[in-house]
């Protein structure tokens, strides 16, 4: 197989180092810390307001919601002086003053001007580049740097784009309607993307694989483990399970294949026809349902979370209903 150099990879990995140096400056500047403390971030970053403003996916920035006024995090100054109000209504001279809050201009950034409906699409791309903290991208660059590189020698640098940014995009259109004011950045779900690609490539290259049900296995469980591990709370599992699909939807149209027969190759071009549709439908339906409609999902914040015990869950369960 011809060898590709892997320029995307090395661009993406550059650019999400440098944004995280840019976000850890950025909270610097505000607090005079270069991290938060553990118990506001424990992978070792800023806080939620550095990350929002740099891009994050944060729903109140990406259209008309209830929440347009909201208590300022460490790292942002609000524009909204502190508001008074009586301690108690039998002493009503005596005031104790809230701390300062910020309206959606003052968070949200990129020119949002205030009273104006937020509108800020890019936030489904944007959140590619950005991480929670350190520890969070370190996780991440070790599959990339690992795979990513070597898929994109192997595969080719614009099919290896595709698939990469269409999975990111879609994990986190596939979860921001549930995401009530939890914001979410990481190319995680672009690396699951990649991942589903794998599985995909071990399946259709299955008789040239020694052993391949045993490889089948392995690779199955590192999948399930992976999404179970997204279960626990503060982790976008949303944009895992959307980052799978569409890698495997996004896989069996561009991925190369070799071809055992003329029955084959029937089946891999009736997938692949499959596989354009479905891809379009889910990425119309996806926008569509954070836009346009506002049907409610019961059961969907256990894609994100578990109730494994009491109130583990909760802050989906509020987000949702």
């Amino acid at each position: 197989m011809k060898q590709y150099q892997p320029y995307f990879m090395y661009i993406m990995t550059c650019l999400q180092l440098l944004m995280m140096l840019i976000s850890i400056y950025k909270y610097y500047l505000v607090t005079g810390n270069f991290v938060a403390p553990l118990n506001e971030n424990i992978m070792l970053g800023p806080d939620s307001g550095a990350l929002i403003q740099l891009g994050a996916r944060f729903l109140p920035c990406m259209k008309k919601t209830n929440y347009t006024l909201m208590e300022c995090p460490p790292s942002i100054k609000g524009s909204i002086n502190p508001v008074a109000f009586p301690l108690d209504e039998n002493r009503s001279g005596t005031l104790l003053t809230n701390p300062s809050y910020c309206s959606l201009a003052d968070i949200c950034s990129f020119g949002l001007k205030k009273d104006e409906t937020p509108n800020q699409w890019f936030r489904f791309v944007t959140p590619i580049f950005l991480h929670g903290g350190i520890f969070h991208l370190v996780f991440n660059l070790a599959f990339q740097i690992r795979t990513g590189f070597q898929m994109e020698k192997d595969f080719g640098t614009w099919r290896i784009m595709i698939i990469y940014l269409a999975s990111g995009i879609f994990g986190f259109a596939f979860g921001a309607s549930y995401s009530g004011i939890s914001s979410s950045v990481g190319c995680s779900g672009s690396l699951y993307g990649l991942l589903a690609c794998l599985l995909l490539d071990l399946i259709q290259s299955w008789k040239l694989i020694i052993e391949p049900w045993k490889e089948l296995i392995k690779m199955l469980t590192v999948v399930f483990f992976s999404l179970g591990i997204g279960l626990i709370p503060y982790i976008d599992n949303f944009a895992h399970v959307g980052g799978f699909i569409t890698g495997i939807l996004t896989g069996l149209i561009f991925m190369p294949t070799i071809i055992f027969s003329k029955r084959d190759l029937k089946i891999k071009r009736i997938l692949m026809i499959i596989s354009i549709f479905i891809t379009t439908f889910i990425f119309i339906w996806v926008f569509r349902q954070f836009y346009v409609t506002s049907s409610e999902c019961k059961w969907c914040h256990y894609i994100n979370c578990l109730p494994i015990k009491k109130g583990w869950c909760k802050n989906y369960e509020a987000s949702t209903n």
